[in-house]
């Protein structure tokens, strides 16, 4: 029986649920703190401390309730760090990774600084801008909030001049213009920098989209091995070069071979979902396991797999499923269904690729 350890994470969403969850299996205690008196984190956790992210009162609770502390979405204030390492509390990630992938400008730049390509990308503040870096950068391109953008949302795809009159913008916001990528494939990849400097890589996702959010992520990526290598090799440098440690979840494009850096998250991703039941280890396992300075084992694809979403509008198709072989369902328990809101996944394993692709496609 292993010692137990308490870990609190900041958030209560369905990431802090399956941390929860692996920590349950794990021996180790879960307190989470989320204002949200409905979050569905709080399933599965041991604990539920109902508070805002910079509420004292709510992080000096937390405190007495951890020996270690995570996050599970990447808005978490930088105070709120600031603060609970003032406490003396072990955060391995720290607020660097929070600082970065808060402002797309900043993540874009530090990747491109490390020798990793990027689209061609210029920061906008007001209309004037946007049509001075549109001369340089040139049709087509997309113009995106710097922070708080996230499933399509905040974004506005700009194939002409008229597409300009559609943006809605705001005084206290920044933007970036980025070059659009004609990609034939957008992938990602999972890696985890434990604290003892182990690296691992979840074998690569190929991930199709609906409506700017995710449908679905295919296992592996229909990818070259060449190029899948290469993607492993860059998602290391990355977490290595920029020196983050705990999870970082890095989206890629593919044009011709040549591979670009899109946005990376630092917590579990959603396109790595299938890790839960296609893999040795999940995502959620190895975070814990790298945030808690054990030695992280060698990742196994055991199956090949197809991970699907099921949105807020997908309730009656739900209740009509019948379990299949190999089919492993996972509802997230949010109080309410709502379009566009993700309520769960499903993970298709089996051998024939294709098979399952026209399973999930059927859903």
């Amino acid at each position: 029986m292993k010692k137990s350890r308490r870990v609190g994470i900041l958030g209560g969403g369905q990431l802090a649920k399956m941390i929860c969850d692996s920590a349950k299996k794990m021996n180790y205690k879960t307190t989470i703190l989320d204002p949200n008196i409905e979050s569905c984190g709080k399933l599965s956790a041991n604990k539920h401390i109902i508070a805002d992210y910079n509420d004292i009162k709510g992080l000096n609770i937390l405190c007495e309730n951890a020996d270690i502390i995570t996050y599970e979405f990447e808005n978490v204030p930088s105070e709120t760090i600031d603060y609970l390492e003032k406490m003396r509390k072990d955060i391995p990630q720290g607020k660097k990774p929070l600082h970065l992938s808060q402002h797309r400008i900043r993540e874009k730049e530090a990747v491109k600084k490390i020798g990793v390509k990027t689209a061609e990308f210029r920061k906008v503040q007001n209309i004037d801008s946007l049509k001075k870096a549109l001369i340089e950068i040139g049709y087509p391109a997309i113009l995106k909030t710097c922070s708080g953008g996230y499933d399509g949302k905040g974004q506005w795809k700009l194939l002409d001049e008229k597409n300009i009159f559609e943006i809605k913008w705001s005084d206290n916001q920044e933007y970036i213009l980025e070059k659009m990528i004609p990609f034939q494939k957008e992938v990602s990849c999972m890696v985890i920098r434990g604290t003892t400097g182990d690296i691992v890589a979840f074998p690569i996702g190929e991930n199709i989209h609906k409506n700017g959010i995710l449908n679905m992520t295919i296992v592996p990526a229909r990818i070259s091995k060449e190029i899948a290598k290469e993607i492993e090799s860059i998602s290391k440098k990355i977490v290595k070069d920029l020196d983050i440690y705990g999870p970082l979840g890095i989206e890629y494009f593919i044009k011709d071979n040549e591979i670009y850096f899109n946005e990376m998250a630092p917590r579990p991703h959603n396109s790595a979902h299938y890790t839960m039941d296609a893999c040795n280890y999940s995502q959620f396992d190895i975070h814990l396991m790298g945030i808690l300075g054990e030695k992280l084992p060698e990742i196994k694809l055991l199956t090949k797999v197809v991970m699907l979403n099921i949105m807020g509008e997908d309730q009656e198709k739900v209740k009509k499923i019948k379990k299949e072989h190999n089919m492993n369902v996972h509802i997230y328990g949010k109080s309410e269904w709502k379009k566009d809101r993700k309520m769960g996944h499903i993970n298709y394993c089996g051998e024939n690729l294709e098979e399952l692709i026209l399973k999930a496609d059927s859903f």
